[in-house]
């Protein structure tokens, strides 16, 4: 029977996970993603690790049909890594995904200044206040804004945007049906009105630990360049902007308002790697004009006056984070407790020195787990991220 190459996709990213970057391997043993699909399931097994087994073998199209109609009834929009408005941007990056879900409208990302905007979850008053102003002003400019929409400077960014008048894409770390972060679900809509709602992850799938790292890889590659308004040793902020350097992307940093706070040391030790201090949102304007002159509009000449949307009061969205979140963020295990996998991957950077992801992945094992876990003793503060995916002590 002959489907669609939408239907392919989709049976490809049940066949072996949304952000799964093993799918591309076994992609490239065949001519196309039809072709793919004929091999995979007349038993030909050669390109599937075992890992992936389970899942492809669950995999069929009449899950592939449900998932369609599921999308329809819910209105959200299905762009497959074959399709002609399949952004470009992301095409480029290291396992782009395979199928993006979303709401709203994705089809300016590739002809329009996209930044990408993070920070922690618990900001401090300086970068909450220095982080509306630039965003508002660059969102008055022309300039589109991305984020994470988890509470704190995710937020920020986002509804600074939209009380700009300005567009914003928010990159889900769950499917587009997932009430994540409860506190900022009434500017689903809004966010949809005016930009749009994105996730490589199947509507229905919740918020996991594994898929946090994941999704910054897609925040970071929709944008030119990536915003660290404030980011502390553990900042899960830190993954986004270490993806977005081995993108090849800009990376801008808000300079800190304490040089000896920890909550700031994440942003020092970018601007010490060469990262681009911003002291006003002309020094992020400069980096683009050249390019996309037409894609501006002037300055507002009183700085503390935004264009607001008169259409869409801009919706209410946490800038704290919530209890069960500042808990995650502020325990951190010992190195001595690290068991399994986790302790494996410590001990071999710690053995071999400055690690890159792929030499992880030959002398430990599944690459998928293993980004996993990178994040994860990352944010509790026991390796750190540089560029080109390498790791170190």
């Amino acid at each position: 029977m002959q489907y669609t190459e939408c239907e392919y996709w989709l049976w490809f990213t049940l066949a072996f996970g949304p952000a799964n970057p093993r799918k591309w391997n076994a992609l490239s043993r065949y001519g196309s993603i039809s072709e793919a699909y004929e091999g995979i399931t007349s038993s030909d097994a050669a390109g599937i690790l075992p890992q992936d087994v389970k899942t492809v073998s669950a995999a069929n199209m009449e899950k592939v049909a449900k998932l369609e109609e599921l999308c329809k009834n819910k209105g959200i929009s299905i762009c497959c890594f074959g399709d002609a408005d399949y952004p470009q941007r992301l095409k480029e990056i290291y396992n782009p995904p395979s199928v993006l879900f979303y709401t709203g409208d994705i089809s300016g990302i590739d002809d329009n200044i996209v930044l990408t905007v993070v920070g922690t979850k618990n900001p401090s008053e300086y970068s909450v206040d220095v982080g509306r102003r630039i965003v508002s002003e660059l969102a008055s400019c022309g300039v589109r804004i991305a984020s994470g929409f988890t509470v704190g400077l995710d937020s920020v960014a986002h509804s600074s945007a939209l009380k700009a008048g300005g567009i914003t894409y928010a990159v889900l770390p769950c499917g587009l049906l997932c009430d994540y972060p409860k506190e900022n679900s009434e500017a689903k809509p809004v966010i949809t009105s005016h930009g749009a709602l994105i996730s490589e992850y199947f509507p229905g799938d919740g918020v996991t630990s594994l898929n946090f790292r994941a999704r910054n890889r897609v925040l970071s590659g929709i944008g030119l360049g990536t915003l660290v308004l404030q980011a502390g040793k553990r900042s899960g902020a830190l993954s986004t902007a270490s993806f977005a350097l081995s993108q090849g992307r800009d990376i801008f940093c808000i300079p800190p308002h304490e040089l000896f706070n920890d909550s700031y040391a994440g942003v020092i030790g970018l601007i010490r790697d060469g990262a681009k201090p911003v002291f006003d949102s002309d020094d992020i304007l400069c980096e683009y004009t050249g390019i996309y002159p037409h894609k501006l509009q002037a300055k507002p000449s009183n700085k503390n006056t935004v264009k607001k949307n008169v259409n869409q009061k801009p919706p209410k969205m946490a800038s704290g984070p919530s209890q069960a979140e500042l808990k995650e963020i502020t325990e951190a295990p010992e190195a001595y407790g690290l068991e399994g996998t986790k302790k494996q991957i410590y001990e071999y950077i710690r053995e071999h020195g400055d690690t890159h992801l792929d030499q992880l992945a030959v002398g430990i094992g599944d690459i998928y787990e293993i980004e996993a876990l990178l994040t994860e003793l990352e944010l509790d503060g026991l390796i750190h991220s540089l560029p080109g995916n390498r790791f170190s002590i």
